[in-house]
């Protein structure tokens, strides 16, 4: 009995040993489990945090994606982000689809570009673009060209790098306006300077072909003179006449001042400005007829302008009108509205004025001659003007043109 005592003692001994420590291990281990418990609630939660801050940057760069896109298209440049080594279109805005005449609804592609922009991203070429470069290029648009300017510009990527074969944007600008506003500053001032030239020769001609007129009068008026030598005279004296109205054109296109209008008997002027070119006509082997119908009525005239203004109509006549032809300018009153008018014809039996060139042959520098400068018929509008009075032109192509002048009557 003792000794099964002293056995059985001795067998709890480590059993109780093993016991506590298991006890003790699972203590441990239940401690363990927790603390694993609480870590993995704790990365749990972190990672909803995580997530949710990641699906709210999504969501914010997704809004910034928009707001950027809004932006570019709205822009009122084109943006063009290319891929050069690929040939292929990352991004256009409309405004570039538009210079570039890409149309919104079609999938763009490498050849739909300009050819002339193609050529020069072409690094074999030979003609690189540089970072900033910016050229011009002329694209036709329907009737017209445009001028669409392009910025270079390469992607930086994060090393701070460049890649001018990998990723290109283009800011294309249409400087259309921009460019004919240049050209017609660069025309106005060859204009200018043409001007100031030709007012200055005219001034200098002007002196001397007046002695020139003077001269080739008296020699007319020389009962001695023989047939030849009258005919002579009559050449020099319609070419020093036809001279003087290009220099008179020229000084009176020129010139800003006004008229100095004094009463002017109308049959007395007209009568003079007939005589004074009536040399022309007997050059040219054209009868110049005058038709007078206006008595004694007076209008406010200059009567040397309205000499140049008879001078420039019967010389463009005579451009357009064969030999044997027949100018005829005729005067006559009229009652329109409450008041009357004096109404001056000059008409000729030429060739006409097309339809489509009538609405310009008021413009200066128009003519369908060579042998005008286009400024007679502009000075003669600008003088009728200024004397109160009104020009129009009626034309039909091969049966003669007629201008016809209003002034009121005094």
């Amino acid at each position: 009995m003792n000794h099964f005592a002293a056995h059985t003692g001795a067998v709890e001994g480590p059993l109780a040993d093993a016991f506590s420590s298991f006890i003790a291990a699972a203590d441990r281990l239940e401690r363990s489990h927790w603390e694993l418990h609480d870590e993995v609630s704790r990365l749990r939660s972190e990672l909803e945090e995580r997530n949710r801050a990641l699906a709210s940057s999504m969501a914010e760069n997704e809004r910034m994606r928009l707001a950027l896109r809004q932006i570019l298209d709205a822009l009122p440049c084109g943006v063009a982000v290319l891929e050069t080594d690929r040939q292929q279109i990352v991004l256009l805005n409309p405004e570039a689809r538009r210079l570039l005449e890409i149309p919104l609804t079609k999938a763009t592609a490498w050849k739909d570009l300009p050819e002339s922009i193609r050529t020069m991203l072409n690094p074999g070429r030979g003609e690189t673009w540089k970072q900033g470069d910016e050229h011009d290029f002329f694209l036709d648009s329907g009737d017209k060209k445009r001028c669409v300017t392009v910025r270079y510009t390469t992607s930086v990527k994060k090393d701070g790098s460049t890649d001018s074969g990998t990723q290109v944007i283009l800011t294309c600008r249409d400087t259309t306006s921009h460019k004919e506003a240049e050209q017609k500053r660069e025309d106005s001032r060859n204009l200018v300077a043409l001007a100031e030239m030709s007012t200055v020769l005219a001034h200098e001609v002007r002196n001397p072909l007046g002695s020139l007129e003077l001269l080739v009068g008296l020699l007319a008026g020389d009962s001695g003179l023989s047939e030849d030598s009258k005919q002579s005279v009559q050449h020099l004296q319609a070419g020093v006449r036809s001279l003087s109205a290009v220099v008179n054109n020229v000084l009176r296109f020129h010139s800003l001042g006004t008229s100095n209008l004094q009463p002017t008997k109308l049959s007395e002027a007209l009568r003079s400005a007939v005589n004074f070119v009536q040399p022309l006509a007997r050059q040219s082997g054209v009868g110049l007829n005058l038709q007078l119908t206006v008595a004694d009525i007076q209008i406010a005239a200059d009567a040397s302008e309205l000499q140049q203004v008879i001078l420039n109509l019967v010389s463009n006549a005579l451009r357009h009108t064969a030999a044997g032809g027949s100018i005829k300018v005729a005067a006559r009153p009229e009652t329109k509205g409450d008041g009357l008018v004096a109404v001056i014809e000059v008409s000729d039996t030429g060739s006409g004025i097309k339809p489509e060139d009538l609405p310009h042959i008021f413009e200066p520098g128009f003519s369908t001659s060579q042998q005008s400068p286009g400024l007679g018929l502009t000075v003669c509008q600008r003088i009728v003007e200024q004397h109160h009075g009104t020009i129009l032109a009626l034309s039909e192509p091969g049966r003669g043109t007629m201008f016809l002048m209003e002034f009121p009557v005094l």
